[in-house]
C-alpha cells in the first residue's frame, strides 16, 4: 500500500517531468516557473518572503531564481510608498506566454492526476488537499 509520502515524491516527480520540456525551451528552472506562476496568481503575495513561504522554496533558491528572471525582464521588481525592506515583484510581458503554457502544463497535471475520478470523487480530493493545504501552512516553525 502506497503512502502519503510515497505519492507526494511520485506527484512532485511527475509535474517536474510534464514541466521539463517547457522549462528547456524556455531555458527555465522548474523553480523560477513556479515564481512566475506564483506572481501570476494575484492572491497569494508578491514578495521573495511570500514565495518561500508559499511554495516551500530554499531562500537561496528563490534569491538566485528571482536575480535570474529579472535579468531576463520576465519580472520587474519595485519598492512601494518608500518601503525599502519589501520588494515587490511583477510579471512583465515577456513571462506571459510561459505562465500560459505553464498553466496547460498543470492541468494536463491535474487530469493525468484524477484519471478515472468521478465528480464527487474530484470534489473530494479537492476537500482533503485543501485540508491537508491548511495544515501545513499552518505548522511553521
Amino acid at each position: 500500500m502506497l503512502t502519503i509520502l510515497d505519492n507526494i515524491y511520485a506527484s512532485k516527480g511527475l509535474y517536474q517531468e510534464l514541466l521539463s520540456p517547457l522549462c528547456k525551451k524556455y531555458n527555465l528552472t522548474d523553480s523560477e516557473v513556479v515564481i512566475l506562476m506564483f506572481l501570476d496568481d494575484k492572491t497569494t503575495g508578491d514578495t521573495s518572503t511570500d514565495i518561500v513561504l508559499n511554495q516551500r522554496l530554499k531562500k537561496s533558491v528563490v534569491s538566485g531564481s528571482i536575480k535570474d528572471l529579472l535579468d531576463r525582464k520576465l519580472i520587474s521588481s519595485e519598492y512601494y510608498d518608500g518601503n525599502r525592506r519589501s520588494l515587490h515583484l511583477k510579471l512583465e510581458d515577456g513571462a506571459k506566454q510561459i505562465v500560459n503554457e505553464a498553466k496547460e502544463v498543470k492541468d494536463i497535471y491535474y487530469q493525468i492526476l484524477t484519471e478515472g475520478l468521478d465528480k464527487q470523487e474530484k470534489s473530494n480530493l479537492e476537500s482533503y488537499m485543501k485540508k491537508i493545504s491548511k495544515n501545513i501552512k499552518s505548522y511553521k516553525k
